[in-house]
């Protein structure tokens, strides 16, 4: 085989220009004539023309950082806040909010097309402030030990050191002031935090949550050990800082198990939950609970769902990746039933005391594997109106479509926070007897990120 060398080299400075946006939001422009040797770009806009330094070289692509902009997109703006450029919190943050609108809006249509869907797609649903920002209800923020203090903030990509950080920006501002807070109290008793060099130490990182309508604060610090150091001084200390704290928990997750968070909880103080409302009713959220995390654009979200889905008083809805119920119950007063299936114990549980503190009482949730849980309901003659689907970013199952069409609903209401593994599920839906009806629509639920969320209706053909 011919050996293959780069086009550039590392460190080298060149005139590029911004080709195209990919998925992640970083761009992509060509090195060579024939355009397949890509370098990625952070903090482009299509059509740019930068001068860049090649950070990072193979054989298939490089990395490149913009030194400077010979030719500026007409919509770059100036955001003042490089740090959230370099930790990919958001990434385009100096893209005016229109920008951002148009391209999402021009990314879910391409993900159609690129699956031979051809969709109309039509204008984000959005927030209302010029520039969204401080939304977030949830963060899980890192902390290490370096220069002999306890910093919070970020890992630089590539690397085991952490870059300080203090204002996410995307992040309810009483999050970043809790972050701080806890760390600075974790950094007095010196506990020590996880170190990924010597793969040894305590806290790895400090989650909060907190409800936006009720203001109930909950602090996790995610462990790598069983146990917290000087507990009781700890636990006394962030009581005493934190006026608004209901929940403190311990959530204990050794780094060798590679996961963020474990499902052992050790409650430190206050509840096990806490509690917030959604389009009017109440849900209890754990520190392992699936909620969304922008909460003005999740009642956006669900009513638009609810509203394309075109909710009749005799349907029977079935909710599938339910979490803690709250898109059936977000619909319940609309329809006549609702069962829904989700696989995760704590998930079932949590729904299932979220429907008695709501006194819902045509809705009902079981554990089980969805696809599974279908064939069972299509043995008993059950016949949705409509199938709700919440997926994970990875999307549906080939099963699953497959399971739901055998049920034959009248109607599927995708909910997707990838637009490309909802677009290609949406032609499996095809192959399977569904047709996409109205226009895809776009939620924007995470504004100066590339993330996009979408509301597809498929209709059963006749």
């Amino acid at each position: 085989m011919a050996k293959t060398t780069p086009p550039v080299k590392l460190h080298e400075q060149i005139q590029l220009t911004v080709a195209k946006i990919r998925q992640n939001g970083m761009g992509v422009a060509w090195a060579d004539e024939k355009q397949i040797y890509p370098v990625y770009l952070a903090d482009a806009m299509l059509d740019e023309v930068v001068e860049v330094e090649i950070i990072q070289v193979d054989k298939l692509s490089a990395y490149g950082r913009i030194v400077s902009w010979v030719k500026k997109h007409p919509k770059r703006i100036d955001a003042n806040r490089q740090y959230l450029i370099e930790a990919g919190t958001a990434p385009l943050v100096n893209w005016a909010y229109s920008a951002q609108k148009d391209w999402k809006q021009s990314l879910v249509k391409e993900n159609f097309a690129d699956a031979g869907l051809e969709v109309s797609v039509a204008e984000p649903v959005t927030m209302e402030e010029t520039v969204p920002s401080y939304y977030r209800n949830k963060t899980v923020v890192p902390v290490k030990w370096q220069n002999g203090h306890l910093l919070s903030g970020f890992y630089q990509r590539g690397t085991h050191e952490l870059v300080p950080m203090e204002d996410y920006f995307v992040n309810d501002r009483r999050l970043d002031e809790v972050i701080v807070t806890v760390r600075n109290i974790l950094e007095k008793w010196q506990i020590s935090a996880y170190d990924p060099d010597e793969e040894k130490g305590a806290i790895r990182y400090i989650m909060v949550r907190r409800g936006h309508y009720s203001k109930e604060l909950m602090v996790v610090l995610v462990s790598n050990e069983a146990t917290l150091p000087k507990r009781d001084q700890v636990v006394a200390a962030i009581k005493e800082a934190l006026p608004d704290l209901t929940s403190l928990i311990l959530n204990k997750a050794p780094k060798k198990d590679y996961v963020q968070l474990s499902a052992d909880n050790e409650t430190l103080y206050g509840r096990d939950q806490i509690e917030d409302s959604l389009l009017g009713k109440r849900f209890l959220i754990g520190p392992n609970s699936f909620y969304q995390v922008n909460p003005v654009m999740t009642e956006k979200l669900y009513q638009t769902a609810a509203d394309l889905a075109q909710l009749k008083k005799t349907d029977l809805v079935v909710d599938a990746y339910a979490g803690i119920g709250t898109i059936g119950m977000s619909v319940a007063d609309r329809v006549k039933q609702v069962i829904g299936v989700e696989v995760v114990p704590g998930a079932v549980f949590d729904a299932q005391k979220n429907l008695a503190i709501n006194g819902i009482e045509n809705a009902s949730y079981r554990l089980a594997d969805a696809p599974k849980q279908f064939v069972s309901w299509q043995a008993e003659g059950v016949r949705p109106d409509v199938v709700f689907v919440d997926p994970p970013r990875r999307g549906l199952t080939k099963e699953l479509i497959e399971k739901t069409a055998l049920m034959a609903p009248d109607r599927v209401v995708y909910v997707s926070c990838n637009p490309k593994t909802a677009a290609r599920d949406c032609a499996l839906f095809q192959e399977v007897g569904y047709a996409i009806m109205g226009p895809v629509v776009p939620v924007d639920q995470f504004p100066q990120t590339a993330h996009i969320e979408t509301v597809t209706v498929l209709a059963k053909k006749r």
